[in-house]
């Protein structure tokens, strides 16, 4: 066997933890592997990114494969990942509480295409936000407000024709514009070559619960999961006790008093509040819907008094 062929073949596949190799005194080859199993890292594909997609597409449709279908075209070795596609139509506020409550648990480096976008086709910007170390795509129309107050947040207009596809509908781009330029940067291209600097992106106001009096706020219903669950807008840490001796939320026509620390506390058929997996108050029924039960909706406002 050829030695010089064996060190060339370890020097260009070092990363399989080989640590030695020559031959032993009957002139054999003898190669020394390392006894520590790699890295979870190194078993993953080097250079792979990671595509989060958030849209209010629901899965009725084509839009969201075809998207990946683009984003595959582009980008193959890059892993998707279906955030939510069932954002309510055109209900931005919503997927900016979504997205808020998700980034914290991607990796630096993931890459976000949302879409919920009423605006599309009009003179509404398309947007490249670099927050945190990751990177935020979309349309510029307050999606994006929570990704812009992190420091040394950078906002493109994405502009460069060679990022997106050679046609351009007036209706769909989350196909023609976002998910190229997505894929683009998930293949190596720098986001300075999506387009210019944007000093004046739309920022909406802030998602947080209203104080309407000494012991009242006003704040709203951000999401219903599928179990039924009003989620609201309360941070839980500062409406439920131990930071509060007590909370009255008005719902509808229903007040409720009660606070339960996991679902199956509570009667079935009874709603209670919950401090949810998002940090803030839900609105719960054990075994049921608090949404059908409340007849209530993403948007929906919730009084609150504390003491």
């Amino acid at each position: 066997m050829d030695r010089r062929r064996i060190a060339e073949h370890f020097r260009l596949h070092a990363r399989q933890h080989f640590q030695h190799f020559g031959r032993n005194r009957t002139g054999r080859v003898v190669v020394e592997v390392s006894h520590g199993m790699p890295r979870y890292s190194d078993c993953m594909m080097r250079g792979s990114k990671l595509i989060a997609l958030l849209t209010d597409f629901g899965w009725r449709d084509t839009f969201v494969g075809v998207m990946k279908g683009v984003i595959a075209g582009i980008a193959p070795s890059a892993r998707v990942v279906d955030l939510c596609h069932d954002v309510e139509p055109q209900e931005i506020d919503q997927a900016r509480f979504l997205l808020r409550g998700a980034v914290p648990f991607f990796p630096k480096g993931t890459i976000f295409v949302c879409v919920v976008d009423p605006g599309v086709g009009s003179a509404r910007r398309a947007l490249c936000v670099e927050s945190g170390g990751r990177i935020f795509i979309g349309p510029d129309n307050g999606l994006f407000t929570e990704a812009l107050l992190g420091k040394g947040a950078r906002a493109r207009e994405i502009t460069n024709p060679k990022l997106r596809l050679p046609a351009v509908s007036q209706t769909f781009h989350g196909r023609d514009v976002f998910a190229p330029a997505a894929a683009h940067l998930a293949a190596g291209v720098a986001p300075s070559k999506l387009g210019r600097i944007v000093r004046d992106p739309v920022r909406l106001p802030p998602l947080d619960p209203v104080r309407t009096g000494r012991r009242f706020w006003s704040g709203r219903i951000a999401h219903i999961d599928r179990f039924g669950n009003l989620i609201t807008n309360l941070p839980a840490a500062e409406f439920l006790p131990p930071a509060v001796r007590g909370i009255a939320l008005t719902a509808g026509f229903r007040t409720i008093t009660r606070v339960c620390r996991f679902y199956a506390e509570a009667p079935d058929g009874e709603l209670f509040l919950i401090a949810g997996s998002s940090g803030t108050i839900e609105i719960s029924m054990n075994r049921d819907s608090a949404a059908k039960k409340l007849g209530m909706a993403v948007g929906s406002p919730v009084e609150v008094e504390i003491w």
